[in-house]
């Protein structure tokens, strides 16, 4: 029943439609187009739509503005003809006497040569396998491979020139030729089929799927390629064919300067007429769903169904209120209540002093209930027409701003400045609880069964009445905010609008909530109603437009849509009570009249990938280039790119292309090793990271689709900060072992320098003791040796004495005397000797080892020559050594042990001292050539001594 309002509203004279209806939408100067004639458009991979014009250049449009391209910026000429893309996605332009190629960075222009008599306008480009061919006006052919011209004009077939030529979707080619045959290239082979018995001069070639079909005189035929012969092709379309819409089965024609639409239906042809104005160059539909128009003068038309339509007339503005009885009648409620019933429309009168109607409630039991700033409105069915109920009838207050129905039958209706009433069917109760709310200005109310709570919105917040008490729901984030909108949501939570601070999902048992603001791409956060329909899909209606959002089971979006200026709503501001969720069917109310929803099936069309369109290095898209590698895409984007450290300051643009909403497109980003999450969503194209750490990153975007959902996989973009040589591991271990080398190197100088300190002052006390060994052998030498030398001449003079003496007396008593005095002189030269030998070794001088062997040597000579054994002493040693203090004396006096003890038992001959040294050992050996002994078996002193001071 509520498609009869979708159909026509009739009023006693007149019918306001509101079935879904195509708009046009022109691009000119104003909308950045750079010329109004457009001869040609291609859209490319990522759906950018490149426009050829008249004089302008070269226009790029990605749904949001124009980007056009001139000579001055490369182009051969200005005057486009024709456009190609080749498959490197290259934008190939004819111009009058030249092409140029596009690579989305460079131009190269192919200037036709001056030999090239006659005017040779090239009219098409098209690609064949790995090459580029061009048709010029006479209908000769030109070459271009890799990037270089072989030629330019020359017979596809001899003899024969080529009078139009035909490019298929899928690059196939057909070329029709001056004496009425195709050529065309089938299976890597070319062919060609003549027409002569069949038909006359063919006039138009246009392709019907995947088949080729042609006009010829009145009559139609398909070109069956593989066959090699003509179908006839019945089809009663009198108008010239430019284009045959597949998706739609519709034929665009053309009548003059006149474009149509047309359908083959049963008994004809229904044909609408789509535009009337400047002659039609080129029909192309897109793959979003839109049919673009190029004309010669009216500029760039767009040909699309509108997401809204408009459906009522002027008097129905602004919209405040629309409910659906049970009858299947419509109430619309603005500065006057409106109900449509089956095509036809009544008016209702509102109390004296409204300023219209506030919000319409279909009770439980089929009351409607309408409520006015001048009162309540009861509808009586029987008599048509409302009871009117105000303070004479026990409200609280007339000026009613808000109503709700329970599951009893009764109502709440909500005042501004008086508070909450209860209307039971027969007479009001003010709520005596109601004093407890921050305020008595009621905004939005909303009742939930299960709970027997109503839930209350005021111009301060959000309040819960329950077991006849209200309770304080406490929101920081709504905080003094006004609550304009309460609805259920999944049965069991709550969706909550507010003017100013967007929208929350709150469950009322486990307090859970979810803060939806700008920050997570509401176009606005004052919200006038948000609502969910049959799908769950939560519709939010603010300032700026309508959005329809999705939530996940964790109240996360994951679907977000906007609809504004470019979906049909001319006037974006919505209205607090102003919607309506039918059977398939969705109706808003806005300030400037009521519109539709168009559900649009989009199952054949198709979201546009996400993209890089450039990446900068502080802000030069330039300066990447040469940091990467094997530039990707048409926007050449290098892979692998790698910058040193202190290129760090990296913008990254990106861009999906919608031509049917461009404005409701988000992104959301994350820099991997960088960022701790994704962002929140944003409609900008580019985003700015300073200052990044050496290491390895991967930038993330995603993008929302035609239907508003996230990408399922993001864009991935991975690149390297080098890390500077002073941070690397090589430098870093270099640097440590440095340290530890530098640490060494001062514990070694101090080691040094306290060991050189040691060794300055064991030297000072080496020095202090050689002076004083010096100074004691001096004192002895001159004290105790002269005092024993004097002693033993002493003794020699008594002797001699004493034996003068001895004559006189008697002989024994001379002996005895005699005897004592041998004793006491040999001992006295005894212990001369060894004073001497003291005294020697005192003397530092004397550690030399040369010393000790000279000191041996004359020993041994003045030992050995009292009994004629022949001594000999060599010394091999030719460089000076010193021994410890002590070691001389020790060795003095093993060795005059041991001569000594050769010199009395060992019968010798030949006695042989040596020095001598090997290996940095010194050794003094003493031989002889005597019959020596068993040393085991003698046990005298002179071995104990020796064996003592080894």
């Amino acid at each position: 029943m509520i498609k009869n309002f979708c159909i026509g509203i009739f009023t006693i004279a007149s019918v306001v439609a509101c079935a879904q209806q195509s708009t046009l939408r022109k691009y000119t100067a104003i909308d950045g187009l750079p010329q109004s004639e457009v001869r040609a458009m291609v859209e490319d991979q990522n759906g950018y739509l490149w426009i050829a014009t008249q004089g302008g250049g070269l226009a790029r449009y990605d749904g949001r503005e124009f980007k056009v391209y001139t000579t001055l910026d490369g182009l051969l000429s200005n005057i486009v003809n024709t456009l190609m893309i080749d498959h490197e996605n290259n934008i190939w332009m004819a111009h009058p006497r030249g092409i140029t190629k596009f690579d989305g960075r460079n131009f190269k222009k192919f200037i036709q040569p001056s030999s090239f008599n006659g005017y040779k306008r090239i009219r098409r480009i098209f690609e064949r396998d790995d090459s580029v061919f061009f048709v010029t006006h006479p209908g000769l052919v030109g070459k271009i491979y890799k990037d270089s011209v072989l030629y330019w004009g020359k017979q596809l077939v001899p003899d024969k020139n080529i009078f139009f030529t035909y490019v298929k979707p899928k690059r196939a080619v057909v070329h029709y030729m001056s004496d009425s045959s195709f050529v065309y290239f089938y299976e890597g082979k070319t062919k060609t089929l003549s027409h002569k018995k069949i038909f006359g001069q063919a006039k138009n070639i246009f392709s019907i799927g995947k088949n080729v079909a042609i006009k010829a005189d009145d009559n139609y035929f398909i070109m069956d390629l593989s066959a090699g012969k003509f179908i006839p092709y019945d089809i009663k379309i009198n108008k010239h064919i430019i284009f045959y819409d597949t998706l739609n089965e519709a034929f665009w024609t053309r009548n003059e300067n006149k474009l149509y639409k047309e359908k083959v239906k049963e008994g004809g042809v229904e044909s609408e007429l789509v535009y009337d104005g400047a002659e039609v160059s080129q029909v192309m539909p897109d793959g979003e769903g839109n049919t673009w128009i190029a004309s010669m003068g009216d500029g760039l038309i767009r040909y699309f169904n509108q997401d809204f339509d408009r459906c009522a007339s002027e008097k129905l503005k602004p919209i405040m209120a629309i409910a659906e009885d049970r009858d299947n009648a419509m109430w619309i409620g603005a500065r006057q209540l409106w109900k449509m019933k089956q095509g036809k429309i009544k008016t209702y009168d509102l109390p004296a002093n409204t300023s219209g109607v506030a919000a319409i409630e279909l009770a439980s039991d089929g009351t409607l209930y309408v409520a006015s700033h001048g009162g309540l409105g009861i509808y009586n069915e029987k008599t048509d027409n409302f009871n009117w109920l105000n303070r004479s009838d026990g409200l609280s207050s007339g000026n009613v701003s808000a109503i709700e129905a329970d599951n009893k039958g009764g109502l709440w209706a909500g005042t501004l400045g008086a508070g909450l009433n209860y209307f039971d069917g027969k007479s009001f109760s003010l709520i005596p609880d109601a004093s407890n709310l921050k305020t008595k200005n009621i905004t939005a109310l909303k009742y939930f069964p299960a709970t027997a709570s109503l839930f209350i919105g005021t111009d301060a917040g959000l309040d819960e009445w329950r077991n006849s008490k209200i309770k304080k729901i406490w929101f920081p984030e709504f905080d003094n905010a006004s609550i304009l909108s309460l609805s259920s949501y999944q049965d069991s939570l709550l969706l909550i609008g507010t003017a100013g601070a967007g929208f929350a999902v709150y469950n009322p048992q486990s307090k859970k909530k979810k803060i939806i603001t700008p920050k997570d791409g509401l176009p606005s956060g004052f919200v006038f109603f948000v609502a969910a329909d049959e799908e769950n899909k939560i519709w939010v209606g603010t300032v700026n437009g309508i959005s329809r959002i999705a939530l996940n089971t964790d109240w996360e979006i994951y679907e977000s849509s906007h609809f504004g200026f470019d979906n049909g709503l001319t006037g974006i501001e919505t209205n607090q009570n102003a919607f309506y969720f039918g059977d398939g069917i969705k109706y808003f109310g806005l300030i400037d009249g009521i519109y539709q929803f168009n559900d649009l099936s989009r199952v054949h069309f198709m979201s546009h990938p996400t993209h890089l369109t450039g990446i900068e290095i502080f802000f030069d898209n330039a300066a990447v280039q040469q940091y990467g590698e094997a530039d990707a895409g048409f926007f050449k984007i290098p892979s692998k790119l790698s910058v040193p450290h202190n290129l760090n300051h990296f913008t990254f643009h990106f861009n999906r292309v919608d031509k049917r909403n461009a404005k409701s497109i988000r992104y959301k980003y994350f820099l991997k090793n960088f960022d701790k999450a994704w962002s929140q969503p944003t409609a900008s194209q580019e985003v700015t990271y300073g200052r990044l750490p050496a290491g390895q990153y991967t930038f993330n975007v995603m993008a929302t689709n035609m239907n508003g959902s996230w990408d399922a996989e993001p864009l991935t973009y991975s690149f390297t900060i080098l890390t500077p040589f002073y941070q690397t591991a090589w430098f870093i271990g270099l640097v440590i072992l440095l340290l530890l080398a530098l640490i060494l190197y001062s514990v070694m100088y101090r080691m040094r320098r306290r060991v050189a300190k040691i060794m300055e002052v064991e030297h000072i006390r080496q020095r202090e003791q050689e002076n004083l060994r010096k100074e004691i052998a001096r004192d002895f030498h001159d004290e105790m040796g002269n005092q024993l030398t004097r002693i033993i001449n002493y003794v020699s003079l008594l002797k001699l004495s004493s034996h003068e003496n001895g004559n006189q007396k008697q002989n024994g008593q001379s002996n005895g005397l005699g005897e004592l005095f041998n004793k006491v002189e040999a001992s006295a030269k005894t212990l001369y000797t060894g004073t001497r030998d003291f005294i020697w070794a005192i003397d530092p001088v004397n550690d030399e080892l040369s010393q000790l062997f000279i000191h041996l040597r004359d020993f041994g000579v003045k030992l050995f020559e009292e009994k004629s054994i022949n001594f000999r002493a060599n010394n091999n040693m030719r460089e000076a050594g010193k021994l410890p203090y002590g070691f001389s004396r020790e060795a003095n006096l093993i060795f005059k042990e041991a001569m000594t003890n050769a010199f009395k038992h060992s019968q010798a001959n030949n006695v042989m001292l040596m020095m001598s040294k090997a290996y940095d050992i010194v050794s003094i050996e003493l031989s002889d050539d005597g019959v020596g002994f068993d040393c085991s078996a003698i046990a005298t002193n002179g071995l104990k001594n020796i064996k003592g001071r080894e």
